[in-house]
Formats: structure tokens, sequence, C-alpha cells
């Protein structure tokens, strides 16, 4: 054998005992030193590495209840059958696959007890969320359980307090799960914010919180920089802003990118007046492709005419709204498959 196979056994020799050492307690490394230095047959020593072990011994405890470890990343279903609490979530029409993607919220959902802690709160909340619908509000916001009833209760109340009808609150509520979870002088700031920025009265903050109650605790960045947008960069006035927030608040919660690719297409493209988007303002809602296909197969028709005082007046509203059929028949006076076959060639 020469120098170098002598010095590769050598290094391969001691990596062995490092790795066994590691994967034994301290009181078998002695065995495994020996196991090394003994001058000993191969026999006599597997006999000293043995030892007694009771893993695979007979047990007659009832193990049905053990569950393994589960890592930050795992599923309720290991939990349903011992869990009183999921049982009746799972009645509820929560669904618990979303829930389990956030481990901090299982593990608080886990803790509770549903007679102590779930119960009050679904009676609470039956009042202002209709019962086909609470699966879904629980499921987006399984938080909401862990709020005390008394807290509910008073952010509640500072909605009556500001007259807001039981309709509307249970608007507000249904629409947004997390309206509850805010305290009642963020919401009061939230609201005074609207009210002074967009100069409202209080028949108009409420109309804007029930019809759009997101908007209310959304991003307030995100809203500032829209409302900048729509202004500076779109060339709407204050009041025109106040009217688009009145008629479509969901237009703040827009990706300003898009909201301004969809502006710049119908107004400087399609030439359609500021006058007109205040008047059909849920058009800069939907998405610029579809209004792209319709406008330019009613162009290539001859067809594009959205002036309501000129002959053949197409509504801007029919490129948004109806289907495909009912916009070739009422509009392009053609057959859908004309507009099909179209749709192939851009």
């Amino acid at each position: 054998m020469n120098f170098n196979q002598l010095f590769r056994n050598t290094l391969y020799f001691n990596h062995t005992k490092r790795v066994l050492c590691s994967s034994f307690s301290n009181d078998n490394h002695t065995i495994i030193n020996r196991f090394f230095n003994s001058s000993t047959s191969n026999n006599n020593n597997i006999t000293v590495l043995e030892k007694k072990t009771d893993i695979l011994n007979k047990v007659t405890e009832d193990l049905s209840s053990v569950t393994p470890y589960f890592p930050q990343s795992f599923n309720l279903a290991a939990y349903v059958n011992s869990s009183e609490t999921l049982q009746n979530l799972v009645h509820l029409n929560v669904n618990l696959s979303k829930i389990e993607k956030k481990p901090y919220i299982v593990e608080k959902i886990l803790k509770l007890n549903f007679d102590e802690n779930i119960k009050g709160h679904i009676l609470f909340l039956k009042d202002y969320v209709e019962a086909d619908n609470l699966g879904t509000f629980l499921t987006k916001n399984p938080l909401i359980l862990c709020e005390s009833i008394e807290d509910l209760a008073v952010r509640i109340n500072y909605l009556e307090s500001k007259l807001f009808s039981d309709d509307q609150i249970k608007q507000i509520i249904t629409k947004n799960p997390f309206w509850l979870m805010l305290s009642t002088t963020r919401i009061d700031r939230r609201l005074g914010y609207f009210q002074a920025q967009y100069n409202l009265n209080g028949n108009e903050v409420r109309l804007v919180a029930s019809k759009q109650p997101k908007l209310i605790t959304y991003n307030l960045h995100h809203v500032k920089t829209n409302s900048f947008v729509l202004k500076e960069e779109m060339g709407f006035s204050d009041e025109e802003r106040k009217q688009l927030l009145l008629r479509t608040p969901k237009l703040f919660m827009l990706n300003q990118k898009g909201l301004l690719e969809r502006f710049n297409y119908i107004h400087n493209t399609m030439k359609i007046p500021h006058e007109m988007i205040l008047r059909f303002p849920h058009v800069l809602l939907s998405r610029n492709f579809r209004v792209k296909q319709r406008h330019t197969f009613l162009e290539k028709l001859g067809r594009a005419q959205y002036d309501p005082t000129k002959e053949n007046y197409v509504p801007i509203t029919a490129l948004v709204e109806s289907t495909d059929n009912d916009f070739c028949k009422r509009y392009a006076k053609c057959n859908v498959v004309d507009f099909n076959l179209y749709l192939k060639t851009i």
C-alpha cells in the first residue's frame, strides 16, 4: 500500500469514528472508541456494541391520541377528531384549509374552548352577519374569536352613535370582516379623514362607509396616492373626485398603474371626455384588455360612436357590461361568431 492510499484510509477511518460518535449518547462514546482501538476480532467488537432496547416491546396503552410533532406548516385534519372546537367550526362551514396556512392563528384557535370562548361570539355575530355567510366571515377573520365581546359591543355602539342604520352596520360588518378588529379611536380618525379630505357631510360619510367599508380600513398611503393620481395625472377636480368617491369608492383601492392605464386608453385613445367618465365611472374598474377588444371591434365595424347626441350611439358601459353575445346583438349588430373570429386576429 503506497502513502496516498494509506492517507486516504486514515481519513476515512477518522471520519467514520466521528460520525458514529455524534450519533450515540456520551455513554456509548467509550464503546465506540473501544471498537476502533481494540485489536480483538470483529465478532467481539459487534458484541460490545450490542445494547438492550425496549423500542420494539409491546405496549398495552391506548396511543390513538398521540400525534407526531407538526412543524409550522401542517394541516388541521389530525386534530379534528379530538377537537370539539374544530368540529363545530366545520359545522359552521369554516374553511379550515385556509386558516391552517397561518400557523400563528391556528395556535390561538386550538387553545379556545367552544362553549367558553366561541359560542358567545357566534351569538353576537349572528345579529350582524347572515347565517349563510358566517362561515365565510370566520374563515376570513378567525381572530375575531379572540377579541372580547365587550370590545366588539363598544365598536358596534360607536357606529350606532354616529347614526349608522342597522342595515348599514350589517353591510359594514359583512363586507369587511376586519372592521370590528379596529378600535373606535382608529375608526373615528379614518372617518374623519375622508370627511375632511373630500368635504363630505354625515350622510355621505355613512354612504361611503357602508358602500365600500374596506376603503375606510385600507392602506391610507395607497388611498392618498390614488387620490393624487385622479387629480394631478387624470385631471379631475376636487368636486369630481368627490363624485367618484361617492359613486365608485373602489377606484381609490385599485393599483395606481392599472388605473392610469385604463384612464389613458378610455380618455386619450377613445376620446371619452371627463364628463362621460363621471357618469359611468365603473368603466375604470374593468380590465383594459376587455375595453380594448370591444372598442377596436366596433371601430372596425364603423360603430365606435360614443356621442349620445349622434346616431348609432353606443354607451361606454357596453364595453364592460353584459355578455359577448348581448354586446354583439345590441351594439355591434353582428353574430358573436364574428367577434370571436376577430379576437383570434389580435
